[in-house]
């Protein structure tokens, strides 16, 4: 598809691949401060957090790849920072949407998008295993969250801890999308490029190397930054997002290459904004509250929506089937 930078401001395309984008419907690089139009859910008493302008240089961490002139402003979002203000039940998490914004039919939400987490880097600390979400379909009023879901959405861990990195939430799948194996007739809906949810698997180790590491403003800082990152954990990077809905079917990938996507024909969302979140995976937290709020992070910047048609290829395909589906109705009559 076409791709976005930005320049002097503005989001243009440039050529890319998998669907083609058309008109842009809506962008956001932060470099001025839009707090104002942003609608954070789930702030919950300081236990979550969300930063609309924030100056990740601050915590040594390089432009992302679609910015321009080297800014270094984006959102900042974390989640069970204060223990002693987490919900008695379910899992700590927010999620924020541009305000009143609304996207229909066919159209790509790309964005630069970076996992932050308290080392060492290889193996994380005790409470580092938390989700970076995003999705669209919400309606930008309702913390997304797993267990709370009104949107469609994906989420991937940083360090690459946990049974279950790489995830497909939505309105009707709150506890996430299991593999169709799982015998909940609603997990075949979702499919999972890997074959497999866990940061081993062949497709995730190959879209995350191994070796990412810490900048080194954060190593300075504190000691626990040490090491490198395991091979399919998507920590310490910047990396290129898109979420792609084609009628009933939205598509996840991550550097161009494609993760997961969800057949949506069967259940309605909450509405049609896009979101950004982070979420613990568990109700338990690390005691240290300087590295959380310091460390423990998912940073989103260059956010760009636009509108989404199939390639002329896949046009093609459409056409042939659409032919042989005539013809087969000739047939018949």
């Amino acid at each position: 598809m076409f791709k976005r930078q930005f320049v002097s401001g503005f989001a243009v395309l440039v050529c890319a691949s998998a669907a083609s984008s058309g008109a842009v419907l809506y962008s956001q690089n932060f470099d001025v401060n839009d707090t104002a139009n942003w609608t954070v859910n789930n702030n919950n008493l300081g236990t979550n957090a969300a930063n609309v302008f924030f100056d990740y240089s601050t915590v040594g961490i390089d432009p992302a790849p679609n910015s321009a002139g080297n800014t270094t402003i984006g959102m900042k979002l974390g989640a069970n920072l204060n223990s002693a203000n987490a919900p008695a039940t379910g899992i700590p998490g927010i999620s924020a949407s541009p305000t009143g914004q609304s996207f229909s039919g066919d159209y790509t939400l790309s964005f630069d998008w970076w996992s932050n987490y308290i080392g060492p880097l290889g193996v994380g600390a005790t409470g580092s295993t938390m989700l970076s979400n995003y999705g669209i379909m919400s309606s930008g009023t309702v913390a997304n969250y797993p267990g709370s879901a009104d949107g469609v959405w994906f989420s991937a861990t940083g360090d690459g801890q946990s049974a279950t990195d790489y995830r497909i939430y939505s309105s009707e799948r709150q506890a996430s999308y299991d593999l169709p194996a799982s015998g909940n007739p609603l997990d075949l809906h979702a499919t999972y490029a890997a074959g497999s949810r866990n940061s081993s698997a062949a497709l995730y180790t190959a879209t995350f190397p191994a070796g990412a590491t810490a900048p080194a403003d954060q190593l300075a800082a504190h000691s626990t930054q040490s090491g490198s990152t395991s091979a399919g954990a998507a920590g310490f990077r910047w990396h290129d997002v898109d979420i792609t809905r084609i009628g009933d079917t939205v598509e996840w990938r991550v550097n161009g290459t494609l993760l997961a996507s969800l057949d949506t024909s069967s259940f309605t969302t909450g509405g049609s904004n896009i979101l950004f979140g982070h979420s613990d995976t568990n109700s338990t937290t690390n005691s240290n509250a300087a590295l959380l709020r310091d460390l423990q992070f998912t940073l989103i910047d260059n956010v760009v929506v636009t509108d989404a048609v199939p390639e002329p290829a896949a046009m093609s395909l459409l056409a042939v089937a659409a032919l042989a589906g005539l013809r087969r109705r000739r047939r018949a009559m």
